[in-house]
């Protein structure tokens, strides 16, 4: 019975740390969608468990700021449609996604519109409204 217990426990508290780790509304505000017009790629690596792409952008007063993004694990950007070299560092980028929270400059990708004009969507269902709007966004832009 106690090692009943034992496993009842850890299987608890076991899952509860993976949750944690994959809740990403702890470090992004999820009911807030940004769209990032005229963001240049500094670096993009595609790696488990999460991608990165380090960007920069203007802020409103002009100032330059690096920026990191969130992206899927290598092999869900896979089924999502991003082989690996899409982004090239100076590629000019569009993204949409969450915002991190307390104005620190990340950002949970949801949409990327590439250099060549494809949009690929992450955490949202594809070929979704937003995808659309993010180009007219971007081209609302130039």
């Amino acid at each position: 019975m106690i090692g009943r217990l034992y496993i009842l426990v850890f299987a608890l508290f076991g899952s509860l740390s993976t949750l944690a780790h994959h809740n990403p509304g702890y470090y992004f505000d999820m009911r807030e969608r940004v769209v990032h017009t005229d963001a240049t790629a500094v670096s993009y690596t595609p790696v488990n468990p999460h991608g990165r792409l380090v960007y920069t952008m203007a802020d409103e007063s002009g100032d330059v700021k690096e920026w990191v993004a969130e992206l899927p694990a290598n092999n869900m950007m896979r089924r999502y449609g991003a082989v690996g070299g899409e982004i090239n560092p100076g590629d000019k980028l569009t993204l949409m996604g969450n915002p991190g929270r307390d104005g620190v400059t990340m950002l949970r990708v949801t949409h990327v519109l590439l250099p060549d004009g494809k949009v690929v969507t992450f955490y949202a269902p594809q070929g979704s409204a937003t995808a659309e709007d993010l180009k007219a966004s971007s081209a609302s832009q130039h």
